[in-house]
């Protein structure tokens, strides 16, 4: 667990997912996370709901912090990026959840001494499954490095990135649920047409998901190995995966991930 003061510049969804994952994990104790917001509703909900401490006064807050989220619109980011700077914040542990906001342009204007880490965050919080792609300034230490799995692996897993991956990270692994969902839905009409219950096809289909990655994970194979034991001659399974063959299934996913990629550069 964290000994630190953890402070919150921005109390949104994506903040507050990270808060509930470090609390419900036990990651950091709810006495040492601050939350400040412009929006004084959302302050009081955060505060019911998690008894993490309210910020009044984000110039003192700066200061007395150990580590600082940036959770704020990325438009907004250079105001907080300078309060930061103002206040003497710099000698935190920074932490950036801003989309587009590159480590170059906080460190020019925090300063190239600043302890600065750039997350994309896992989008699978509620399963503890996922990963949150994290990449770091030169200036960061191995203490802040496992301080950021301490926090990010409440949420899942954390994966250290390159910079110059965080793009395809964001179109593949961030969006990759969207890609799974897809798949899941169209199966589940699949049962539906085979004759079953939507209820009792979904339950299939997603205990056919679970245990397959289970299964992989555990015994390391690729996923053709397994499709491989499962293919007798002339049987069932080979002629449903004939057709997803000849469909380009595999190759309609590829393209899928690649626009994303595309769109995600574009938007950068």
């Amino acid at each position: 667990m964290l000994n630190k003061k953890v402070a919150f510049i921005g109390g949104g969804n994506m903040a507050e997912g990270i808060i509930r994952g470090m609390i419900q994990e036990g990651a950091c104790a709810k006495e040492n996370i601050a939350v400040y917001d412009v929006v004084e509703r959302r302050l009081g909900y955060l505060k019911e709901t998690y008894q993490v401490e309210i910020i009044s006064d984000l110039k003192q807050s700066i200061g007395k912090s150990d580590i600082l989220f940036i959770a704020v619109r990325p438009q907004d980011a250079d105001q907080v990026l300078a309060q930061i700077k103002e206040e003497g914040g710099e000698n935190a542990l920074i932490i950036s959840i801003c989309a587009g906001v590159t480590l170059d342009k906080m460190l020019g204007v925090i300063g190239e001494d600043s302890r600065i880490a750039r997350v994309m965050p896992n989008v699978l919080i509620e399963a503890k499954h996922g990963y949150s792609g994290v990449c770091t300034s030169p200036k960061v230490r191995k203490e802040d490095q496992a301080d950021l799995e301490t926090m990010f692996n409440a949420l899942g897993q954390t994966m250290f990135i390159s910079e110059s991956q965080f793009d395809a990270f964001t179109a593949f692994s961030c969006a990759g649920p969207a890609y799974v969902m897809h798949c899941i839905s169209g199966l589940i009409d699949a049962g539906v047409q085979c004759g079953f219950s939507r209820y009792d096809s979904r339950n299939m289909v997603l205990e056919n998901i679970i245990g397959s990655g289970i299964m992989l994970n555990k015994t390391g194979e690729h996923p053709f190995e397994r499709v491989d034991k499962m293919t007798s001659p002339a049987g069932v399974t080979i002629e449903g995966v004939a057709v997803l063959n000849e469909s380009g299934f595999t190759g309609i996913l590829m393209d899928a991930v690649k626009a994303a990629f595309d769109r995600t550069k574009e938007l950068s």
